[in-house]
């Protein structure tokens, strides 16, 4: 497990210059056209000038990305004089709109985010245009953040979670975790805040298809720490946040294994055969549960378990259903009999 520490007063939000218009939420394309004809109505000459606006985001995870610079060229054409390049920077919420460009023209507009240049697309200013960009910033990467006192190292409940500049939050759970599926690869400030503890603000780097967790440790009185620590880890993040771990470690009798512990079998199948916990010699019946719900409504049973893409497989747990614990009873109807059986959870992909 890592540990998170930063230090006082997080990153800036990026400036945004005066010219950019609050954009609001897009509902249909006329409706969006209407709205930046009137947006620029109010700059320059509708008749003569057209606009164009629209969201920055990133090409995999899709997260608007705030401040992005967008750069509009025109295409030279022959005994016109090509008017000057147009840059504007996108708002808080990776929008932005540029009004006053010359109509007829065709134009070619790209975004820029940090370092990254995303792809250039082609436009015909015939009339007022949404043009949405994107940036391929890189894999995007699975952070798990575990939020605990510092003082006794007890998980936190209800901590608030936040990347800057990005549009990304979460609220940790009853164990104190809470998981980000995609997070754009770069530097963040992170802001930690939960109402009994110093916020806690540092920076964080994030790698390109990087899966981690990281520790995040709050005290109870604001003091100056070191920066944040991240290691990659073996544990896999959705067994993580599914609580397999917890029960691995909590439960004295039962049979837990992740793939690599399991990746010897050619089938899950043949896993079924080989492992006494999972075998139905010495039970009656078995409940088996694919990720959290019961498999025979999927179609899964024991006889035709080879179906199932074994390299698809993160977990298995097993033990008898009257010690299964209640996250996982949760899962099951009130209508399954849960006397003399043993309870299968599969996890996948």
């Amino acid at each position: 497990m890592a540990t998170c520490r930063g230090l006082s007063g997080g990153a800036a939000l990026l400036a945004l210059p005066a010219l950019l218009l609050t954009v609001a939420p897009v509902f249909g394309q006329e409706e969006e056209e209407d709205r930046t004809i009137r947006a620029c109505e109010q700059l320059g000459n509708a008749d003569l000038e057209v606009g164009i606006d629209g969201i920055v985001r990133d090409e995999e995870s899709r997260i608007p990305l705030p401040g992005a610079t967008v750069l509009i060229r025109y295409e030279a054409e022959r005994e016109m004089a090509t008017p000057e390049d147009v840059t504007v920077e996108a708002d808080e919420n990776g929008r932005y709109q540029v009004c006053g460009l010359v109509a007829f023209r065709e134009v070619r507009v790209r975004a820029r985010y940090r370092s990254q240049r995303g792809k250039e697309r082609k436009v015909d200013l015939d009339r007022p245009r949404r043009v949405e960009l994107e940036v391929d910033l890189g894999d995007a990467a699975f952070l798990v953040f575990s939020v605990v006192a510092a003082e006794n190292l007890q998980p936190v409940a209800g901590a608030e979670i936040d990347f800057s500049p990005l549009p990304i939050s979460g609220v940790t759970d009853s164990l104190g975790r809470v998981g980000f599926r995609t997070v754009p690869p770069g530097s963040y400030g992170l802001h930690v805040e939960h109402i009994a503890f110093a916020p806690l603000d540092t920076e964080i780097n994030v790698l390109t298809d990087q899966t981690a967790e990281l520790r995040v440790e709050l005290n109870t009185r604001a003091i100056a720490l070191a920066p944040i620590e991240v290691r990659v880890t073996g544990r896999d993040p959705y067994l993580l946040t599914s609580g397999f771990y917890d029960r691995r470690g909590d439960m004295e009798d039962g049979y837990f294994a992740t793939f690599p512990e399991i990746d010897n079998y050619i089938h899950l199948g043949q896993v079924f055969q080989f492992k006494r916990e999972l075998s139905i010699k010495y039970r009656r019946r078995q409940l088996i549960l694919l990720n959290g719900r019961p498999a025979n409504r999927l179609g899964i049973t024991v006889r035709n378990l080879r179906e199932l893409k074994f390299n698809t497989v993160r977990g298995i747990e097993a033990y008898r259903c009257s010690d299964a614990p209640p996250e996982i009873l949760n899962q099951v109807p009130n209508t399954m009999m849960l006397s003399d059986c043993n309870l299968i959870a599969i996890w996948t992909r």
